[in-house]
């Protein structure tokens, strides 16, 4: 039998943990097996030949889960197929278009040209303003992002199934 795919995630407020499930589901389906985890709870990538990381982005910022998973597992992501989405834009537009090419922080260049992601893309994002802090409610306030869940379910369904 086949070893078991990983969708390891970073989520602040749990929507890219939601993504996640969702992908893990959709290998499930497909008689694959999948476990769907915290990225800060991995501990051992041995059981799996196949590496799915998503992160929430805020701030441009990678979720530090998801960040520090990355780093700490490059040795063995080298060596496995793995593919990374991130979760964050809000608003109407193709949030790969509205991330214009920028997937990831500058600092993560390195691990990313290391491990050489099958691919790598972005789904829209979840805001509810009244989940979130003064702080982070201030800053919305001023880039102007729109309130809403804006995660397009069959583009991550599309991905997932991608993987097969």
């Amino acid at each position: 039998m086949d070893k078991k795919i990983l969708v390891a995630y970073g989520s602040k407020r749990g929507s890219t943990a939601q993504i996640a499930e969702r992908i893990g589901e959709i290998l499930r389906q497909k008689g694959l097996q999948a476990d769907v985890l915290d990225a800060g709870k991995v501990k051992d990538l041995t059981p799996y030949s196949k590496i799915i990381l998503g992160s929430s982005v805020y701030y441009g910022l990678w979720h530090r889960n998801a960040v520090q998973f990355l780093k700490k597992n490059t040795e063995v992501l080298e060596k496995l197929p793995v593919w990374l989405f991130i979760s964050g834009p809000t608003g109407p537009e193709d949030p790969v278009e509205h991330m214009d090419g920028q997937f990831y922080p500058k600092n993560l260049q390195p691990v990313i040209d290391r491990i050489h992601p099958r691919a790598i893309t972005c789904f829209g994002g979840k805001l509810i303003i009244n989940e979130l802090s003064s702080f982070e409610k201030w800053i919305i306030k001023n880039v102007k992002a729109p309130e809403g869940d804006y995660r397009d379910w069959q583009a991550i369904a599309s991905f997932a199934e991608s993987i097969l």
